[in-house]
C-alpha cells in the first residue's frame, strides 16, 4: 500500500463443515461479533428446503435462541440430498447467512457466523465497486447485462438506503440474477434499478439484465447511471467490424473477442487520485446494421401489382398502352427485388444482419417475387380471353349482315 494509505482489515472466515462431533440431523450454529466474541440471546434462523421431483418443493423454517457461548443448536433434522439448509441471523438491518448444505447421514453440521455493525451511509463503510455493463444488438432490441463487484474492505456492513441507478428511458424486460443472498436489484418502474441487501465484509456481486428497443437508426446512445464509489466501470458491446463504440470520458474502445468468438469493444475508466467519482456516463454506439428502404419499396411495388392482377383479369383495364407501361414496371419491381436478395444475402454473411431479420426480409422479398410472377399469368389469360371473345364478336356480326 502507498504510505498513509489505511489499513485493510481482514474479515474473519465464516465455516460451514460437517463433523462427527455432532450427532447425525444435528446442526450446531455459532454467532460471532466482528472481533470473534460470542453473541449471546441472538435468534437464529433455520431455513428448510425439501425437493423431490415427484412430490414439488415445500419450504419450512425453525428458530432458536444462542446461549453464553453464541451457540444454537437445532436437531432431528433429515440427511440426504432432498433436504437443504441454511442458517441465518438478523442484526440490525443487516441479515447474514451460510451457503446451503445438506446433512450428511451419519454426522451433523457445524457453522460459524460474523455478523458485524452496519450502516446505511456508504461514506461510513470501506466499499468500492468493479462495473461492466455488455450491450448485445439484436434483431428488435438492445439486451443490456450489468454486473457489479462490490469490495467491502473494512468491518462495518453496508445496507443501501435507497441508492438508484438509472436506466435509458424505455427500457423494459427487467429481470434481476437470482442471489445465494439478499443481495440483489429490484426494478423501480420507469426510473432504473434499487440496490438492495447486506454487503458484508469481503466480495459481493448483483447483477441484473434489460432491454431497449432499436429505434431502426444506424446509431443509438444510452444514458446510464451507476451506483455510488465505482472505482472501475467497463462498458463491453458486441460489434459487426463496421460498428463503433464511444463512451464518453471512458478509453478509447479496445477491439478483441469474447468467449465465444464474436467481436467485442471494449471501453474502461478507471477512477484516478483527484478524480471525481463516476456518477454516470453517455455511451455512443454507431454503425448499426439497417435494412434499406429499396427492399420495401418493391415489396410495395409488386403488392400494387398483385391488387392490379386482379382487376385486369376481370376485364376492368383494357387498354392496350397500359398494359405494356405495366408490363415494363413490373420487369423494373423485378430486378429491384433480385438485386435487394443478393444485398440481403450479402448482408448475411458479413453479419451486418441479424438472423431474424435475415429470414423475414427474405421471406418478404421471395414473396414479392413470386406474387409479380403469378400477376404475369392472369393477365395475359384475360388479354386472351378479351382478343378470343372480340374476334366472335366481329364474326357474329359479320354473319348477321
Amino acid at each position: 500500500m502507498p504510505p498513509g494509505h489505511p489499513g485493510i482489515n481482514e474479515p474473519p472466515a465464516d465455516l460451514s463443515e460437517a463433523t462427527p462431533a455432532l450427532a447425525a440431523g444435528s446442526i450446531s450454529a455459532t454467532i460471532l461479533d466482528e472481533h470473534g466474541l460470542p453473541l449471546a440471546s441472538n435468534q437464529v434462523r433455520l431455513g428448510i428446503l425439501f425437493q423431490r421431483i415427484a412430490e414439488g418443493e415445500s419450504r419450512s423454517e425453525r428458530f432458536a435462541q444462542t446461549d453464553a457461548t453464541g451457540t444454537a443448536r437445532f436437531s432431528g433434522l433429515t440427511g440426504g440430498s432432498d433436504h437443504a439448509y441454511r442458517v441465518t441471523v438478523q442484526r440490525g438491518p443487516a441479515s447474514y447467512s451460510s451457503a446451503p448444505f445438506n446433512l450428511r447421514q451419519d454426522m451433523g453440521q457445524h457453522v460459524v457466523l460474523h455478523v458485524y455493525p452496519s450502516t446505511g451511509n456508504i461514506e461510513s463503510a470501506m466499499v468500492g465497486m468493479r462495473g461492466y455493463l455488455y450491450v448485445e444488438t439484436r434483431d428488435d432490441v438492445f439486451q443490456f447485462e450489468v454486473l457489479f463487484r462490490v469490495f467491502n474492505v473494512g468491518l462495518v456492513t453496508w445496507v443501501p438506503q435507497d441508492v438508484v441507478m438509472r436506466l435509458p428511458n424505455g427500457f423494459k424486460a427487467f429481470k434481476a440474477q437470482d442471489s445465494m443472498t439478499d443481495v440483489r436489484f429490484e426494478q423501480v418502474e420507469g426510473v432504473g434499478a434499487r440496490l438492495k441487501g447486506t454487503f458484508s465484509p469481503g466480495q459481493n456481486e448483483v447483477s441484473f439484465r434489460f432491454q431497449l428497443p432499436k429505434t431502426g437508426d444506424d446509431s443509438a446512445v444510452f444514458h446510464v447511471g451507476l451506483p455510488p464509489h465505482v472505482a472501475e466501470m467497463r462498458v463491453i458491446a458486441e460489434a459487426s467490424s463496421a460498428m463503433n463504440l464511444d463512451v464518453d470520458g471512458f478509453d478509447r474502445p479496445v477491439a478483441t473477442t469474447n468467449n465465444n468468438g464474436q467481436r467485442v469493444l471494449v471501453a474502461v475508466k478507471q477512477l484516478r487520485r483527484r478524480d471525481e467519482e463516476i456518477k454516470d456516463f453517455v455511451a455512443t454506439l454507431s454503425g448499426i446494421p439497417v435494412a434499406g428502404p429499396g427492399r420495401w419499396i418493391a415489396v410495395l411495388i409488386a403488392f400494387g401489382f398483385g391488387i392490379g392482377g386482379v382487376f385486369a383479369a376481370r376485364g376492368a383495364f383494357d387498354d392496350a398502352g397500359a398494359g405494356k407501361s405495366a408490363a415494363a414496371d413490373k420487369k423494373k419491381a423485378r430486378e429491384l427485388l433480385l438485386r435487394e436478395l443478393v444485398a440481403l444475402e450479402a448482408a448475411r454473411r458479413a453479419e451486418r444482419i441479424g438472423p431474424r431479420s435475415y429470414e423475414q426480409s427474405r421471406s418478404r422479398l421471395i414473396d414479392a417475387v413470386a406474387r409479380l410472377g403469378a400477376v404475369s399469368e392472369p393477365a395475359r389469360a384475360s388479354r386472351k380471353s378479351s382478343a378470343s371473345g372480340s374476334r366472335k364478336r366481329s364474326k357474329s356480326a359479320s354473319e348477321r349482315g
